[in-house]
């Protein structure tokens, strides 16, 4: 057998490297523990140099980018390692959380799932994986993760409020949802009426009854099971909303739900107040900016509106709703070319929206131009309560030379006119 003799000097430089790989090991660690992270960052990628691949390292370099916020780079260390490595397991998780902070959910899934699988009760990874569900408009996957977190813990303040945001979108698809069915309309009206109820508006939720609650036969029944559901994930959307607050009452999204509430029951000032101090609690809550500038659009006060929606949609450019009133600003100014994009791009996502028709059509009135304002104008006039649609068509109608049908809008506006002062004078009248 022939012996290979290892020098000596090739034997002594192994040994200090790795006394060397040790010694900025230990010191990343106690960089790590006193906070001082680009330190740490420092002496861990050094460490690496002399001992390329040490899953250790790569897995504590991961965990000081995720302190850091550099989230992309602690993504891209710990998948190195996640799957090779399963008793690190702070690589599944990093891997996970930050794959949910730098927008890729879809790549946050795999690790805390496999996470979960050994560490059932793991919170954050029960929290991320959640919000990675939910950024993929996948609420009921969310809803299910959230309910194992508040089955583990009760006072979690975190999934209440994930579970009571999840609900509340599914309440919102349901109810578009049912808008668009046959037979659907009427149990829309019902649940307005039961809405109005809630909130204390009794003469108008009558009228929404018309006098009495509508039959439960009325409509087909997958209508009848849609309002159900809609029905009960809003309840069960309150419900979490509640237990939250009552964990967490200081909390800024609690300020943002009271400001919600009170906005919905027609108190502005109070809704104000609170959405105020949601945003000097959680300065790019977008959810704050846009309560804010939905309150000032609904007072009239345009110029602190356009502030608001336009600071949300900085904070959040899928605001929907923010892009509606900042089109209906600009109709309502005149602004018809600022306000027509922004129209068509709230419409591509909500076809339906007959208030955005009606917008669309008003600007193209203003612009003069008559045969677009018609096709808009007439697919809004079924949401026409007042008469102020069919008197708009009725303008294009006769700038187009359509005279008889002019006609006809005009006295149709003058008859949901007269319908709604006869409501008026006898809302007025009632005791």
């Amino acid at each position: 057998m022939k012996f290979v003799l290892v020098p000596a000097w090739l034997l002594l430089a192994v040994s200090l490297r790795a006394d060397q790989y040790e010694d900025l090991f230990q010191k990343a660690a106690l960089h790590t523990q006193n906070g001082q992270y680009q330190q740490a960052v420092q002496d861990y990628k050094a460490a690496l140099a002399l001992r390329p691949g040490a899953p250790e390292a790569i897995n504590n370099l991961a965990v000081v980018y995720y302190q850091l916020h550099r989230y992309t780079e602690a993504f891209d260390a710990a998948a190195k390692i996640w799957k090779l490595h399963p008793e690190l397991r702070s690589a599944f998780l990093i891997a996970g959380m930050s794959a949910v902070q730098c927008n890729r959910p879809r790549e946050a899934i795999p690790p805390l799932q496999a996470l979960l699988a050994n560490d059932a009760s793991n919170r954050d990874a029960l929290l991320a994986l959640a919000s990675a569900h939910f950024a993929l408009n996948e609420f009921d996957e969310a809803i299910a993760v959230y309910e194992r977190a508040v089955n583990y813990s009760q006072d979690d303040a975190t999934a209440w409020y994930g579970l009571a945001i999840c609900y509340e979108r599914r309440a919102e698809d349901a109810s578009a949802k049912l808008a668009r069915m046959p037979g659907g309309g009427a149990y829309s009206k019902l649940m307005l009426a039961h809405y109005l109820q809630g909130i204390g508006d009794n003469k108008l939720a009558a009228e929404a009854f018309g006098g009495s609650e509508l039959d439960s036969s009325v409509g087909s029944p997958e209508a009848k099971a849609e309002y159900d559901l809609a029905r009960t994930l809003a309840a069960k959307s309150q419900q979490a909303f509640e237990r939250f607050i009552s964990l967490s009452p200081q909390s800024w999204q609690a300020a943002l739900f009271l400001g919600d509430a009170a906005r919905q029951q027609g108190d502005l000032p109070s809704a104000l107040t609170h959405y105020q101090d949601a945003l000097a609690k959680q300065p790019d809550s977008a959810g704050s900016l846009l309560g804010l500038g939905t309150v000032y659009w609904e007072l009239g006060q345009f110029d602190q509106a356009n502030t608001y929606l336009r600071q949300t949609l900085r904070a959040n450019p899928h605001a929907v709703q923010a892009v509606f009133e900042l089109a209906n600003i600009a109709v309502r100014r005149h602004e018809d070319a600022t306000a027509i994009p922004l129209l068509k791009q709230y419409l591509a996502g909500q076809p339906d929206a007959l208030a955005a028709r009606a917008d669309l059509g008003r600007a193209y009135l203003h612009l003069h131009q008559y045969e677009s304002a018609i096709v808009e104008l007439k697919k809004a006039a079924a949401s026409d309560e007042s008469g102020e649609i069919h008197y708009q068509l009725s303008l294009a109608l006769r700038k187009s030379g359509k005279n008889a049908e002019s006609d006809a809008a005009l006295e149709e506006s003058k008859a949901l006119r007269n319908a709604q002062l006869e409501k008026q004078r006898q809302r007025h009248e009632a005791p």
